[in-house]
């Protein structure tokens, strides 16, 4: 009975992780997606002149900030060069073709044909404030009639600690339901079983 609850309990927390992962991906995709068409339609009715357009996006991107811990933002590009990525504006203008994570990923240049190719997903590890490096999800795609690209990504720890969270609840229920199964088991030992026995034996 234990074995089956603590395997039960196994499959609960891979499956909702599962979910939960399935969950962030979604969400990636529908907020880069809409924010491309709303920022295709901004630029739209603007002169062609990519200084506007890219100051345009700049103040509509810096402002949104999303996840818990505000570790969820917008960032542009157009190919490998930064058009926008809001906590560090300093490297506006920069190429980061070069950029690369620990295992060697470019995911400047792997971004960029992701969003090349009609959008896609790519992970690689990224520091995060106060967290250090940290395995990340990210997607991108491209906005329409324009020559740029905008992605966004979340943090795999975020996830991991919802799972955290999840294995002491469920863990707490597994607890609860041995102690209440133990709690029978010994009622019925010594009121049905002990005095049985007893009776029995004499």
């Amino acid at each position: 009975f234990l074995h089956q609850l603590q395997a039960l309990k196994d499959v609960a927390i891979g499956e909702t992780q599962q979910a939960m992962l399935e969950g962030q991906r979604e969400k990636l995709k529908v907020g880069v997606h809409s924010l491309a068409l709303a920022l295709a339609e901004s630029v739209k009715s603007m002169p062609p002149d990519k200084k506007i357009w890219a100051e345009a996006i700049r103040a509509q991107v810096k402002p949104i900030i999303f996840e818990e811990d505000k570790s969820g933002y917008f960032f542009v590009y157009e190919g490998t060069v930064v058009v926008t990525v809001p906590p560090k504006p300093e490297i506006t203008g920069k190429d980061l073709a070069g950029a690369k994570d620990k295992n060697g990923v470019a995911f400047v240049q792997e971004l960029a044909k992701a969003a090349q190719g009609g959008g896609g997903f790519v992970n690689y590890v990224f520091d995060k404030p106060g967290k250090g490096l940290v395995p990340k999800l990210a997607y991108s795609e491209m906005i329409p009639g324009t020559d740029y690209w905008i992605g966004t990504g979340v943090y795999i720890d975020n996830i991991d600690d919802k799972k955290g969270e999840i294995n002491a609840s469920i863990g707490g229920m597994v607890r609860r339901s041995v102690m209440v199964i133990g709690g029978v088991t010994g009622a019925l030992y010594l009121i049905v079983v002990l005095p049985l026995s007893l009776l029995i034996f004499r």
